[in-house]
């Protein structure tokens, strides 16, 4: 009996590993962008901390010194919570697009395997066809010999 070989399979394989490669790329962006989500919250905690101290000085007076300081900080934290969520949006929109890719790879790669079993069928609908003809055969021709040894 004849193995059955798929004409595509080394196309096959790649679009296998061309998906396989995307939804690795997808899931990078999406643990860099928890990542910076994380990054997110540590920053807005901190800037929580310092309003809370700023507003806690414990029935001190305060000086000029330490407003110019609390207020420029939190300047900048409000600066690196604004990059933060542009990184944060960018990868999104990065995941989005290899999100779109992996959609695109992984129906060209079912194209392929539909046409494989398809390939398949039609194979084993051949080899029964081709054994129904020698069992039929050998049949014929063990009934011609009984029937020539009967006369």
């Amino acid at each position: 009996m004849k193995k059955f070989q798929f004409k595509f399979d080394t196309i096959l394989k790649v679009k296998e590993r061309k998906e396989e490669c995307l939804k690795h790329e997808l899931m990078k962006l999406h643990a860099l962008r928890i990542e910076q989500e994380n990054v997110l919250k540590g920053i807005k905690e901190k800037r929580a901390d310092i309003t809370k101290q700023k507003l806690d000085n414990g029935g001190q007076s305060v000086d000029i010194q330490s407003l110019i300081y609390f207020e420029q900080y939190l300047g900048v934290l409000l600066h690196r919570i604004d990059l933060t969520q542009n990184n944060i949006k960018e990868l999104q929109d990065k995941a989005d697009i290899k999100m779109a890719e992996v959609v695109t790879a992984s129906r060209e790669k079912k194209v392929f395997e539909k046409l494989k079993e398809r390939q398949f069928e039609e194979f084993k609908k051949i080899m029964i066809f081709n054994e129904q003809k020698a069992l039929d055969e050998a049949a014929l021709s063990k009934f011609n010999r009984k029937e020539q040894k009967s006369y």
